[in-house]
């Protein structure tokens, strides 16, 4: 069974209409970070200004963190093959480790990329190490029309991720019901996450800078470290 992680008070944050301007991440999270290259992966429509990821992005950058996004030429009505080229292309720049943070279709991208990378040997890229992958897409778990959008990168894999994962879920996924959530934690040989009632934990979640999604990626670069064997030049 999936490792189920709890709600860490170990990095407090208070809440703030302008996070993404006022929030000071935790030193002991910045130098967790420092010896990777962030890459932010989203999903179906992309993240606006106020998707947590857009908000991360600006603070990682603030502090020093090397962080770089996935951008895509049709969000709306993306192409598997074109989504996977992109995120081969932006994985071909970092020269660090790399660990993923992936929402929605992003978080399936990222593990189809992660299980058929055979397919995609034009670049020479740098390992990816880890995966935060919140609230993954599964178009099954849909009763919305835009499943139809997604159906191309159906289903998601089932084999084990070569890296470590922590899944987040939420109570009241209209994407990801909870015991589906369960079964592709174990299939990945991921952690997981309860992020509460959080909807499908995207721009309108208003979860503004995230703390808990924060705690989960401290934790999971803390795991990282112990994998990697870093320079120090």
């Amino acid at each position: 069974m999936p490792t189920i992680l709890r709600h860490s008070t170990a990095l407090p944050y208070a809440l703030s209409p302008l996070p993404h301007l006022t929030t000071k991440l935790s030193p002991a999270l910045v130098r967790a970070l420092l010896p990777f290259d962030l890459v932010i992966v989203p999903g179906l429509f992309g993240s606006g200004e106020d998707h947590w990821q857009s908000i991360w992005t600006s603070l990682f950058l603030a502090h020093g963190v090397s962080v770089r996004r996935v951008e895509q030429d049709n969000w709306a009505t993306p192409s598997p093959s074109a989504w996977h080229e992109r995120l081969q292309q932006t994985l071909a720049a970092p020269r660090k480790p790399v660990i993923l943070i992936a929402h929605s279709l992003g978080a399936i991208l990222s593990t189809r990329h992660a299980t058929h990378t055979d397919t995609l040997n034009k670049y020479e890229t740098p390992r990816v190490v880890g995966a935060l992958l919140v609230a993954p897409a599964d178009a099954a778990n849909h009763k919305g029309p835009d499943a139809a959008r997604i159906e191309g990168f159906m289903p998601p894999p089932s084999q084990k991720l070569p890296f470590p994962a922590t899944l987040v879920f939420s109570q009241n996924d209209p994407w990801l019901e909870v015991e589906r959530a369960h079964q592709l934690a174990k299939n990945w040989g991921a952690s997981l996450l309860d992020a509460g009632y959080a909807g499908h934990i995207g721009q309108d979640a208003n979860v503004e800078h995230w703390p808990l999604g924060l705690n989960a990626l401290h934790s999971l670069a803390l795991t990282c470290h112990t994998t990697q064997t870093f320079s120090h030049t």
